[in-house]
């Protein structure tokens, strides 16, 4: 981490652009919580846990394919000057969990028939909801699926199960 002794540009308000807060279910207990648009790791006040905002990407499925893209850099991927040293190796580990779930997540939907699409789909929304999840897909969403179409529950559940087992 360097040493910035002017101190981080991005902790004067006068470089701050966005005030807006942001609100993501906690991993462990769903409590609410909010980040600022310069937080990057926040405490639940639930439970405690460590609960780390993802930048929004652009998910596109298209031609048999997976894409990420539109993931806005950050003055952490390159400095980290604003934090201690714990946090931002927290940040910087976290950012390793979610490559690794990218990675995962292609495999899991190159593994689909292409044209289960709503299976797909599936997979590619509770993947953006379970991005704070330590699993690749949060149990919570597909109970949900089970009570609201048991059809695709069984269809997405045998494909899961296929690529963990696999």
């Amino acid at each position: 981490m360097p040493d910035l002794k002017a101190g981080c540009p991005g902790q004067n308000t006068a470089y701050l652009k966005n005030f807006e807060t942001n609100i993501v279910p906690c991993p462990r207990c769903a409590h609410e919580v909010e980040f600022f648009s310069d937080e990057k790791k926040v405490k639940c006040p639930e439970c405690h846990t460590n609960v780390f905002k993802v930048d929004a990407e652009i998910i596109e499925y298209a031609g048999g394919k997976l894409v990420f893209s539109g993931e806005d850099k950050s003055c952490l991927d390159w400095c980290g000057g604003c934090l201690n040293k714990e946090d931002y190796e927290d940040i910087k580990e976290n950012k390793k969990k979610i490559e690794k779930k990218k990675t995962d997540l292609k495999k899991l939907i190159n593994s689909i028939d292409k044209d289960d699409e709503e299976v797909i789909y599936f997979f590619i929304e509770a993947f953006r909801k379970s991005i704070n999840n330590p699993k690749l897909i949060d149990e919570k969403t597909l109970n949900i699926l089970q009570k609201k179409n048991p059809g695709l529950f069984v269809r997405v559940r045998n494909y899961y199960l296929n690529f963990i087992n696999g």
